[in-house]
Parts: structure tokens; sequence; C-alpha cells
């Protein structure tokens, strides 16, 4: 009882009194959330001044997360007042949650705005996927050639020999099929899966045509439409891949007079055998001209005009005098090189014969524009501009009527109309714009025209645009970056999702007429429709359905 209050105390205060001499850190925390509101409204304000287009906004989102990281990093280190083993410990944290998240997760694709698409990495790549499915089938399609009838192969009524069919523009012609999904769906004949790649279908007298990358080998393909059983692969060494647009070969397989032409990722463009696959003969067009491929790869399906086939050739190398060489021709049954021509870097469209004021020419979109060239001798009879920051016009051109023609092109382009007029005066035709319009975007898929309007995917929205005015009618519905093509008064849509739906060609209003999940995964390909039959494939998997119209 006699000890004192003071003594009773003693340790305790010792120890407190020792507390108050260390100097207290305070956490400046304004700073670090000065620093994240000052990066999150950046973002907001780049997305909006960069509106309507998506590719731009979403680099926007990234580059404004990557400054708000690097801020956040340098208040955590430098500014923040938290102890320094406390910082390091942050530091280290943050660095294993970016390691296990990435150890558990891989970037499977990029959407078609450049959305990253992630999948667990315990689970096999699409291409893993194929590898299994074409083990299974090597020894039954050696055999196939055999078993099939051997007939010459015809273009009849009906088919589809090259890209977006007959004649690039991606009408139906010669066909009909059935609308009413509900009662009488989509009847599914065969479903596998493919190589990778970013190739359509060409559908000639019962088979398929296209182009897969498998493993290290680029494949040209030939299946069975009936059945989707392989017959022959013809397959170059070489190998395509690119982080943000994929692997494997972009172009479409034409068909012509029993033979195939394709062109691969790298630029080989080969002439086969369209019943056995063998090789007639082969270029490497990037070798031929001292040139380069382009960055997302080689795109332009081959066109024939002619005894020629006429394809873009590719981009000047860093260094090189060869200088850019637009577009080449070559004999389509020897393979001698007839022309070339054009002096700007190729885009990722392909050239397409038309007949403007009652000539004959070739439209090619390059980086910087609209080209014509006379097919005969690849002289350049007039030229419009359209281009955009990243140089890439990969849309087909429409033509309107006798003289004018419908283009677009994304990245904030949009699109035009103009009107060519030749002259006697002057070396080459006189291009005049009609109308200038940001109300169609059209990034790398193309559009199709009717009755005076045209339809396309505005950044992924179905856009119906009149042609005369340039005025946009509607607007509505969402399919990414898909595909379309015109089968009478109905737009037959791919997604990028995988889905396949019908909509009314209707400039007063948007009206879904049918819908149905066709395959899975990010879907770029251009549907084909052959004979009542829809062919869609994507860089996983291909599919094809009967939707010819039910007989009564």
């Amino acid at each position: 009882m006699g000890v004192s209050e003071t003594e009773n105390s003693g340790i305790p205060e010792a120890v407190s009194s020792s507390a108050q001499q260390l100097p207290r850190r305070k956490l400046r925390w304004k700073w670090g959330l000065g620093i994240f509101l000052v990066g999150i409204a950046a973002i907001f304000y780049q997305w909006f001044k960069l509106a309507p287009d998506r590719t731009y906004q979403v680099f926007a989102v990234y580059f404004g997360i990557r400054n708000i990281l690097i801020g956040m990093l340098l208040w955590w280190m430098l500014i923040s007042g938290v102890p320094w083993i406390t910082r390091f410990k942050g530091l280290l944290g943050t660095v294993l949650i970016f390691v296990l998240f990435f150890s558990l997760l891989r970037v499977e694709s990029f959407e078609g705005d450049m959305v990253p698409r992630f999948r667990f990495r315990f689970l096999p790549t699409s291409e893993q996927r194929a590898e299994q499915y074409f083990e299974q089938i090597e020894n039954s399609a050696s055999a196939a050639i055999g078993e099939i009838k051997q007939q010459p192969l015809v273009v009849s009524p009906g088919d589809w020999p090259a890209y977006r069919g007959a004649d690039r523009d991606g009408i139906v012609r010669d066909q009909t099929i059935r609308t009413d999904w509900k009662t009488a769906p989509p009847e599914l004949l065969w479903k596998h899966p493919v190589g990778a790649g970013w190739s359509s279908f060409c559908v000639v007298g019962g088979r398929a045509f296209t182009q897969e990358q498998r493993g290290d080998k680029e494949a040209v393909v030939c299946y069975d439409a009936q059945t989707g059983r392989q017959i022959w692969l013809h397959e170059d060494d070489v190998r395509f891949s690119e982080t943000l647009a994929g692997v494997g070969p972009r172009a479409t397989p034409t068909f012509d007079s029993g033979l195939i032409y394709s062109m691969g990722g790298t630029g080989i463009l080969n002439c086969l055998d369209a019943e056995t696959g063998e090789r007639i003969w082969s270029k490497d067009l990037l070798k031929e001209g001292d040139l380069k491929y382009l960055e997302w790869g080689m795109s332009g399906s081959p066109l024939i005009w002619e005894d020629l086939v006429i394809v873009n050739q590719g981009i000047q190398k860093q260094g090189s005098e060869s200088g850019n060489q637009t577009v080449i021709a070559f004999n389509r049954k020897s393979g001698e090189k007839v022309w070339s021509s054009g002096t700007q870097k190729s885009s990722y469209s392909s050239p397409q014969i038309s007949i403007l004021n009652g000539t004959p020419q070739v439209l090619v979109s390059h980086s910087k524009g609209l080209e014509s060239f006379a097919p005969a001798d690849g002289k350049s009879l007039w030229f419009f501009p359209w281009t955009n920051q990243a140089g890439v016009n990969a849309a087909q051109p429409i033509v309107l009527d006798a003289s004018s023609v419908f283009l677009g092109a994304g990245y904030g382009a949009g699109s035009a109309r103009i009107t060519i007029n030749n002259s006697a005066q002057e070396p080459v035709a006189i291009v005049t714009p009609n109308w200038k319009s940001l109300s169609l975007k059209l990034k790398f898929n193309s559009a199709v025209q009717r009755e005076g309007f045209v339809y396309g995917l505005d950044e992924g929205v179905l856009t119906c645009l009149n042609l005369e005015t340039g005025k946009r009618t509607w607007k509505k519905g969402r399919y990414g970056y898909g595909q379309m093509i015109l089968v009478d008064d109905l737009l037959l849509i791919l997604a990028e999702d995988g889905r396949v739906e019908l909509i009314k060609a209707d400039p007063e209003q948007y009206q879904q007429v049918a819908s149905f999940q066709a395959i899975e995964g990010q879907t770029w390909n251009h549907p084909a429709l052959a004979q009542g039959k829809l062919f869609v494939r994507n860089s996983e998997e291909a599919a094809c359905f009967d939707i010819s119209p039910v007989l009564k």
C-alpha cells in the first residue's frame, strides 16, 4: 500500500515516454487519392474525346491504367509516408498478385476492339484441341481421295467460288433459305475443330475449301461439303502469328476452272488442283518484290480475271530500294509474272473486278485509299484518298451504278460515295466525292447494299445508311466485329460471338427475324452460303448447317 503511484506505473511510463520520442509517420493518402482520381478523369476524358471509335477508346483505357499504376507506384514508394518496410512489402505483394494472375491465366486472343480474352493456362489451347482431332483423322483422310468419285469440278448456280461470293459483294444469288428457325431450325450437318486462321470457305461441286494453320505448317484444306470429312490437305512450311491479330492465314481460297488459288499469311500464293490438292505452281510474293508481309498478315484473296490471277503484293522493307508494290498479276495457268503496279502500301482488302463507265477495272483499297488499275496491264486509272491513322483499309468497295462507288473504313474514317468521270482531256479519270459520313465505319467487315441503302456494322452496331444522302436511318443491334451477307431481303449476320441472326434489310426499322448459336469462340470469318448450306468457321471450329427451304 505504501508504493507510490509513480513507482507502480514506472515501466509503462518509460515505454510510453520512449514511444513518444519516435517520429510518427502519417499516411499521405490524399496524394494517392488525387493521383487515382486524376487518372480516372483522364480516362473518361479520352474515352469521350475518341468516341465513337471503340479501338482508340480501348487503347486509351490501356494507357490510362498504365499511367495510374505508374503514378500510384511513385506515390507509394516516394510520397506515401509509411515505413519503408511496409512500402517494400506492398510492392512485393502487388508483384505477386500480377505473377499469380498471369500464372493462372493467359491471353487467348483479342476481340475486334482489342479487349483481351483470358483463359486458364491449364486448359488446352484451340490449336492443341485441333491437333488432337487431326491425329484422329490423319489415316482416314489419306484414303478419302480415292473413295470419292472423281469428276471435274465446275461452278454451278448456287455455288460460292470466292470470297464473299462470285462477285465479292456478299449478295446471295440463285438461292433461297428458310427463315422460320423456331419451327424448322437450321439442321446441323457437321461440326469439328479446324486449324487457326480467319479464312472463309469457297464451295464448289460439293467441296468446301479453306485455309488453316496446323502447327508450323500453313494448310489449304478440302472438305466434303455434306459430311465435313477431309478430302485432301496441302501444306507449306510457314507460320504466321501476331499478338493482337492471332495465328494463321487470313485470305479465302478462290476456285476457277478446276484450280484453287490461295494466299497465305506470309505471302505464299499457291495454285492447286482442286480435285487432288496437287501443287501446279507457287510464288513467294515477298521474295518476288524484296518486300515484307503486312503487320497483321497478307489478307487479300486472289482475284481471277480472264487468264490472270491478281493479288495484293506486300510492303517495302526498311532500307530496301525496291519501293512499295501494291498489286501484282500472274498468268493463272503458268504462274508467270505479267505485271505489277502501284506505289502505295498494300492493306487488308481483296482486289475486286468492276466495270465503271464501260471499262473493266481492278479496285484495290490500299493504305492511302481506293485505286483503280487496268486489269490487262496494271495501269493506274484513278485514285481517291481515303485513309486513317492506322493506314488500314479492309472493307470491300461497293459499285453502286455505272459510275459511282461506296467505300468505308474504320479507325474514325467513316464512309463515302464517289463518282468517277472519264475525260478525253485528262490522263486519269476525275473522282468527285458526293458525300462523306462518320455514321458507318467499317473496320474489317464489309457492307452490303439493297435498293438504295447500305447495311454494315459501325464499330459492331448494325447501321442502315441512305446511299443518296449519306444519312443514317437507324442503328441498332450489337454483333461485334462479325460479317454479313444479303439473302433476298434479309441480312444474314455471323456475329463475333459465333451466333447467326437474320435481320430484315428494311431502311425503316430494325427487325430481327431469327437467331441461333452456330459455333463457339471469337469469330471474324466470313460466312458462305452454297446450295442452301451455311458454312461458318472461326479460329477454333467449323460447321455446316442446312437452311434450304423446307420442301412440302
